[in-house]
């Protein structure tokens, strides 16, 4: 091929040199190309060499978001082949600087906006923002970064409210932390509140054996609930209760509670018990427990017990005994539920549901469930405020909270958090007193309790077993496993249940398990302690003290045998009839009172006027959620964190972009100008998002239900309201979802600039923070909780890869399985994207064929938003359910 150069300068190859058309009538010959390099951009209007125009238009015409300076109606725009840089820049999806001729239409570049008819271009004021291809400036939201000639805006207010809640959060910490060592060097002291002392509390302190010397500084009549306005003072006394006549050997001071000798003490014994009176009204009323025929088999036809037979009267304080796997946890969770494999549980005489009793009656288990967030006092506060009667108000429930820890002996750890396994930071005996405060706070009418005693020192055990003691002289039924006791807590039961494999060996009064094991042919050793013989009788280990080894030396059989045949129901010896003191025969006896229909109308009024309101509930569980969030600080923080490191890579990832996140086909006549389409970047925006929210929510999600199992089933079984529970702590997640979202979206808003408005950013990124937390507490219902945020975080990951990017969603569409990706939050979201980043640029490209290539739905951003929410709404209701279904099976 000939030189062009030469080409250009050959007068007979010039275009003037043709004068016959049909030269040009074959564009396929060399000739033709070599005329096409002779022209110059004076007469192509194309400024690449050997390019010749192609029409646009007939007439002036200059699309929205272009700047044609040169077109007219009679030069009309025209599009020129690019040269190869420009033609490089379109195919990685950028736009020329250049217009590639004359006549070719411009789009309007970032910074400027060119009004409708593009005949000028203007630089966008301070204030204003232009991304490419305006016609006219966008207004920057209050707080951004816009100086002149911006193709973008940096929201800087949400980043500066986010600086002024970090650091009045650390203000707060610190404050904190300074009022928590305050508080620790000042040890709290009980202080004696006034009460009203009525003539039926009088009457109560004087069955116990009690003088409530009291001076009087109001006269005032009380008649129920304290009042807020009662102050008659409790003068310091030394109350006794006697001790049972037994044998010498037998013989204990546990019944003298005058070991309170403080005079706070001794005031705050008083008023507990005084306050108890109140609540339980137990001179008329009570519960009672009568057994035949128990027995209790497992799925696989295990048998645990076997025929357990007795009664437990009202006021009564009865140990059960025996060794491991005897079936002591079993007989008191049947007599708790109510339910057996056969037999008959009656409560008050008649056969009844124990759950209608439940707001009356309290259980503490074995392991010490409190929550570590809360203190002593806010432990057992709660328990006061949620299950005391509605009529008390808050400062006779306080009062009586504060009798109740000085009765316990935790007057000085009080306002000390409880701690965790992992993390005590009270002592394994002072936990256990706050499992047994927890409930006495609710003025129960029965208590059961799994090994009350257990981690406690000698003094400690005894306390506790001097307050049972002396609440059940008040009438209250107190039931106790019990496992190798000292003789001065053995000798503290007015009744013992004994079992041995299953199966009952003794059940009557306390004093008389010695003498019928002796008329049995053991012997008690003189100075030995009568619970630890009794502990190896019956676990098979009594042969060193039987006279009549062949007979009951090693083998529980025979006892268990012995018992059945003979010593049930006092056939043997009438010291098996339970009460031979007369003194206590108003309590012990073989079989309850029946009670009559007044008293059981008198115990429904009673179970009414128990338990805070549904709506007080759900603001008592909701304050103690928040306290909890608020004490699990190093979580929350590292949450936040986590979520602005997130917000940080995925901003960066975008950050390059220069907030130019869509690049489409230009509508008609300009769409052959159109550069490489760029239909991912903003949907995958969209799905990195929603994984960074999946990593950074999922296992906190996890923490908030996954943690608190036990304490849910502790209460729920006490009469709490499940749902209020559940919504108190789904509702105590806002605040952090609120301020994680937050840090998320800064942190992306401010790197990515996304056309996407803060606002519209951050309503996307809550309400998918909200389904991710719905998600985890799901997860936290199925599975252990040191599995839970792991599981979590692969469930979320998942869902944000079902969010329509890869593999397209309309590729899913082919496969029919769209169904199947609208369930997941994750499509919904990246759909919100996908609408606020390109339905804006819908002047310039063509976006409903773009949104035809990947499958998703322009301009429906609310309801995206509302399908999230709905969808993390159905999270919290399966999880809901499954909660309450968990519940039962572990019942």
């Amino acid at each position: 091929m000939a030189d062009h150069s030469a080409l250009a300068n050959d007068a007979t190859l010039s275009p003037r040199a043709y004068t016959d058309p049909s030269v040009l009538n074959d564009m396929t010959t060399m000739q033709f190309n070599e005329w096409a390099f002779s022209l110059g951009d004076t007469q192509t209007g194309c400024y690449n060499k050997g390019s010749l125009p192609l029409a646009l238009a007939t007439n002036d015409t200059c699309l929205l978001g272009f700047w044609c300076p040169n077109s007219d109606d009679e030069h009309p725009p025209q599009m020129c082949p690019p040269t190869w840089q420009c033609a490089v820049l379109r195919a990685n999806q950028a736009t020329c600087p250049f217009a590639q001729g004359d006549l070719e239409p411009l789009i309007c570049p970032g910074g400027s906006y060119c009004p409708p008819g593009g005949k000028t271009r203007i630089p966008c004021d301070a204030g204003t923002f232009c991304p490419q291809g305006s016609y006219k400036p966008i207004k920057c939201d209050k707080g951004a970064y816009c100086p002149w000639a911006s193709a973008h805006q940096i929201p800087l207010l949400p980043l500066y409210v986010v600086i002024s809640i970090d650091s009045l959060l650390l203000c707060l910490l610190v404050a904190g932390l300074a009022y928590s060592k305050w508080r620790k060097r000042n040890k709290p002291r009980y202080s004696s509140i006034n009460i009203k002392v009525t003539e039926d509390d009088t009457e109560a302190l004087r069955a116990l054996n009690m003088s409530p010397r009291c001076s009087v500084s109001i006269a005032e009549v009380s008649t129920g609930a304290p009042s807020p306005n009662s102050s008659i003072t409790l003068i310091s006394t030394t109350p006794t209760i006697s001790a049972p006549t037994t044998r010498d050997r037998h013989r204990s001071t546990a019944s003298d509670i005058s070991h309170l000798s403080p005079d706070s003490q001794d005031s705050a014994m008083n008023k507990f018990l005084i306050y108890l009176s109140r609540a339980t009204h137990t001179k008329e009323l009570g519960l009672s427990f009568d057994f035949e025929g128990l027995s209790f088999e497992t799925s696989k036809k295990l048998e645990i017990l076997h025929n357990i037979t007795g009664s437990i009267p009202r006021g009564t304080m009865t140990g059960i005994m025996g060794g491991s796997g005897a079936g002591k946890s079993t007989l008191v969770n049947a007599l708790m539920r109510g339910k057996s494999s056969s037999g008959t549980i009656k409560i008050n005489g008649v056969i009844k549901d124990m759950k209608r009793y439940k707001k009356l009656v309290g259980r503490v288990p074995q392991d010490d469930i409190v929550l570590g967030e809360l203190t002593v006092r806010e432990n057992i506060l709660h328990s006061a405020r949620m299950r005391l009667p509605s009529s008390w108000n808050d400062r006779a429930i306080q009062d009586y909270v504060d009798s109740l820890i000085a009765c316990l002996s935790l007057t000085h750890v009080r306002n000390s958090l409880v701690g965790d396994a992992r993390k005590p930071v009270i002592s394994g005996g002072q936990r256990k007193r706050v499992s047994v405060g927890i409930e006495l706070a609710a003025a129960p009418m029965a208590i059961f309790l799994d090994e009350p005693t257990s981690g406690l020192d000698a003094t400690s055990a005894a306390s506790i077993m001097r307050l049972l003691k002396a609440i059940s002289r008040l009438g209250v039924t107190v039931i106790a496993i019990i496992h190798q006791p000292r003789e001065d807590i053995f000798v503290d039961f007015d009744q013992l249940l004994l079992l041995a494999d299953g199966s009952q060996v003794y059940a009557g009064a306390t004093e008389e398990a010695a003498p019928y094991f002796e008329d049995l042919g053991y012997q008690f050793p003189t100075q030995s302690n009568p619970a630890d013989i009794i502990m190896d009788i019956i676990t098979g280990n009594g042969k060193q003290y039987s006279s009549d080894a062949e007979k009951f030396g090693g083998d529980t059989d025979s006892l268990i045998q012995f018992w059945y045949e003979n010593g049930q129901y006092g056939k043997t010896n009438k010291r098996l009839s339970v009460a031979v003191n007369a003194a206590r025969s108003h309590r012990l006896s073989v079989n309850s009172m029946q009670s009559t229909a007044e008293h059981e109308q008198s115990l429904h009024e009673t179970m009414k006027t128990r338990g805070a309101s549904w709506y007080a509930q759900v603001y008592y569980c909701c304050k103690r959620a928040l306290l909890q969030q608020v004490r699990n600080r190093t979580s929350f923080f590292f949450e936040i964190f986590v979520a602005a490191l997130a917000g940080l890579v995925i901003g960066l990832s975008a950050y390059s972009s220069d907030g130019h996140l869509f690049s489409g086909i230009y509508h008609p006549p300009f769409t052959m100008m159109s550069s490489a389409v760029d239909y991912k970047s903003a949907p995958q925006l969209g799905l990195l998002s929603a994984m960074a929210i999946g990593l950074a929510s999922s296992a906190p999600g996890v923490w908030v239900f996954g943690e608190e199992a036990p304490i849910f089933h502790r209460e729920s079984s006490s009469g709490h309201s499940k749902s209020a529970y559940y919504l108190d702590k789904v509702m105590s997640t806002f605040p952090r979802i609120t301020i994680a979202a937050l840090h998320y979206t800064v942190m992306i808003g401010v790197l990515a600039t996304p056309l996407m408005s803060f606002q519209d950013m951050y309503a996307a990124n809550l309400v998918y923070f909200y389904a991710i937390y719905g998600l985890a507490s799901i997860v936290s219902m199925l599975v252990k909780r040191e599995d839970g945020p792991l599981l979590a975080v692969l469930l979320s990951l998942i869902l944000g890869v079902l969010g329509g990017v890869a593999p397209p969603l309309s590729q899913v569409k082919k496969w029919h399985m769209e169904w199947f990706w609208r369930l997941s939050p994750g499509v919904w979201f990246t759909e919100g994207y996908w609408t606020k980043m390109v339905s804006p640029r819908a002047y310039l490209w063509d976006v409903d064929v773009a949104s035809q290539s990947i499958g998703l739905t322009l301009g429906e951003f609310g309801k995206d938003l509302a399908l999230i929410l709905l969808i993390g709404t159905v999270y919290r209701l399966l999880a809901y359910v499954l909660m309450i279904l968990f519940k039962k099976r572990q019942r």
